[in-house]
């Protein structure tokens, strides 16, 4: 079981808390406090958390949200008998509403390290993808917060527990959509800077703007803009 790898999470003192506090720094920090249930005759009266770190000075947002640690998943029992968790860490706790008869799961990933806010999107697509679970798009938000562990009184809450590897969000691998091939970008003309990718990824020499004032240098570039303009090709 992985005890190395930073998980942090944060907690809010109810629903309509916006100022993050430390609830965990460590994946068996977090796993530990997930196993405590507690009877609830009113859900909203229960602490929330949140598997993410944020920006100092902050309040509860996807705007100031830093990093993102686990994958939390809103499950229902038939989909969770479908997850495809074969060798994964994972912690998975009843809510609330569950019944033997409608069972509701939050089921807890540690990724294998931290998610920047900006990529949490297509990540927590490509994860639920890769576990075969549909995920509930109102959990995609970096700050989505979610109850700590409670059950209604006289219920019995459930908890299902798995060691193995931290799932990996993959962060090398983005999806780029491919341009469909027109015969009419083929046509036989000098290469413009503006269009060699090493352009792009390469400090550019600016010289070019040397002893301009500020409206000379904006009218070269609405110049340039409009030539690359007229490079464009659309289907």
């Amino acid at each position: 079981m992985p005890t190395t790898t930073t998980v942090n999470a944060v907690k809010f003192h109810d629903i309509k808390s916006n100022q993050p506090r430390n609830f965990a720094i460590s994946w068996n920090g977090l796993s530990a406090l997930l196993t405590i249930s507690v009877p609830n005759s009113d859900k909203t009266q229960r602490e929330l958390w949140s598997p993410v770190t944020y920006l100092p000075n902050t309040t509860r947002g996807n705007r100031n949200v830093d990093q993102v640690t686990c994958l939390v998943v809103d499950m229902d029992g038939e989909a969770f008998d479908h997850a495809k968790l074969d060798g994964l860490e994972y912690l998975a706790y009843t809510t609330w509403s569950h019944t033997d008869n409608d069972q509701h799961w939050h089921l807890v990933l540690p990724l294998a390290y931290p998610v920047p806010a900006y990529r949490w999107h297509e990540v927590w697509t490509r994860l639920h993808e890769r576990i075969n679970v549909v995920g509930d798009p109102q959990t995609k938000d970096p700050a989505r917060i979610f109850y700590r562990p409670q059950h209604k009184p006289l219920a019995t809450p459930r908890l299902k527990m798995q060691s193995g590897s931290f799932i990996d969000p993959q962060l090398d691998e983005r999806f780029v959509a491919q341009r469909r091939p027109n015969p009419r970008a083929y046509q036989s003309r000098k290469k413009r800077y503006w269009e060699d990718e090493a352009w792009w990824n390469e400090p550019q020499d600016l010289s070019r703007f040397d002893g301009l004032t500020q409206s000379e240098i904006a009218g070269r570039l609405l110049v340039e803009f409009r030539d690359l303009r007229k490079s464009w090709v659309f289907d």
